[in-house]
């Protein structure tokens, strides 16, 4: 078991925060509600995240909910990026105002819970 250092938890505590105050800004107030309704009732065991940019317009995320847990999604979704550090600067570089969520694109099989979304630079 690695030990974590404080300025991996400072970057991890950065990342969480940043990420949350552009989903839940009053102009992504639709969307980041849609995301909590998909979620709400999710427990999940973990979250495997994947993620890419488009340069200079957007970080797309991929997300993968095991079911079956007592984890809390947002926290399961922070924990499951594996390189914190990486995607902090490039979500800082890019400046997201935008959080594109849309629920048309779950997919609820089995024991997972998969969904995508968007941090963009504008519109």
């Amino acid at each position: 078991m690695s030990k974590t250092t404080n300025k991996e938890l400072s970057i991890k505590k950065s990342l969480s925060e940043f990420i949350k105050k552009i989903m839940t800004s009053t102009a992504n107030k639709k969307n980041y509600k849609a995301f909590q309704d998909t979620v709400k009732n999710l427990h999940p065991k973990n979250c495997i995240v994947k993620f890419g940019w488009k340069s200079g317009t957007a970080i797309n995320f991929t997300l993968a909910y095991e079911k079956g847990g007592n984890g809390e999604p947002y926290n399961e979704f922070i924990e499951g990026i594996k390189d914190k550090k990486k995607a902090y600067y490039f979500i800082v570089g890019l400046e997201p105002k935008i959080f594109h969520f849309n629920p048309i694109t779950v997919a609820n099989i089995d024991n997972y819970l998969i969904l995508m979304f968007k941090l963009k630079r504008n519109g």
